[in-house]
């Protein structure tokens, strides 16, 4: 008679040929399946934005208003700090209220600068966010009418978490750069 841990012992062992067996099955390859082999794609989204005319438009626009909110910060920033070396200059002759008075002004406004920056800043990063969407959007349908012609089964995000390697020759950016400035003609 076996004992329990000879039973589970046997058990064990069952289990273990079995999960193989049908492990197995799972692990043929394609071929000796019958099943055709995926074709796959690789596109760098980044370098397609970058590349395209459409893209190198929208990141003139930004840097464009980076510059305005570059000089409109610039030009408070230089009258706040006028203002201060006006205050030091005059501390001596100005009673302690009105010293106390115009310091106060002056925080103010510095404040009133760290949140302009804020907004502006925050009002950049929607406008690049904005950017990127109308970008995917007019690339989508480009993407998806090369990936039916050239019988794609399936196409990747270069940059995507999770993708840590592809072959350089599965890589159809600049075909896609290509495609996406011929349709936006």
């Amino acid at each position: 008679m076996k004992t329990r841990s000879g039973i589970v012992s046997t058990f064990t062992k069952w289990s273990v040929l079995a999960c193989l067996s049908t492990g197995a099955a799972l692990v043929v390859p394609p071929a000796a399946s019958a099943q055709k082999s995926l074709k796959i794609g690789v596109v760098n989204f980044q370098e397609v934005a970058l590349q395209c005319k459409a893209g190198k438009a929208a990141k003139a626009r930004l840097e464009k208003m980076a510059d305005q909110v570059r000089k409109e910060v610039r030009g408070k920033e230089d009258k706040l700090v006028a203002r201060q070396k006006e205050l030091e200059t005059a501390a001596s002759r100005l009673t302690p209220a009105e010293r106390q008075h115009r310091a106060e002004a002056l925080e103010k406004d510095e404040l009133a600068i760290k949140r302009l920056i804020q907004d502006k800043t925050e009002e950049l990063r929607k406008a690049e966010a904005d950017s990127v969407v109308e970008l995917a959007r007019q690339i989508d349908p480009i993407l998806k009418a090369y990936a039916a012609e050239k019988a794609f089964d399936l196409i990747l995000e270069a940059r995507r978490p999770g993708l840590m390697y592809y072959d350089k020759n599965l890589d159809i950016t600049a075909e896609i750069v290509k495609r996406f400035d011929r349709a936006s003609k």
